[in-house]
């Protein structure tokens, strides 16, 4: 029976001029070549069985998520204690964020 060769395999990327210097700049100052960086990252997908990390479309900035929690933990005090003269409507929770209602 032949013994399996354990060989490593290459992987490329395509990334801008800037983001590379960038990249290249960080891993520095962290002692890694691209190459551990690459392995790193290769690993923790397999470890994690998916991304190592969150991925998010247009994500909240950290300020915003306070903002919108510390209004709803307000609303639902309100609605706990079913006072309804208090109660906002969704689309004015999303006009004091600053939000375009979808409502009509």
């Amino acid at each position: 029976m032949p013994l399996a060769i354990n060989r490593d395999r290459h992987v490329g990327a395509r990334l801008s001029s800037e983001l590379a210097v960038q990249f290249d700049e960080v891993l520095g100052n962290l002692g890694l070549s691209t190459s551990s960086a690459i392995n790193l990252f290769a690993q923790a997908v397999v470890n994690y069985r998916g991304l190592p990390f969150e991925v998010n479309v247009n994500p909240m900035p950290l300020e915003e998520r306070q903002e919108l929690t510390r209004i709803l933990r307000e609303r639902l005090a309100i609605i706990e204690r079913g006072d309804p003269k208090d109660f906002v409507s969704h689309a004015e929770v999303e006009r004091m964020m600053g939000l375009k209602t979808n409502e009509i």
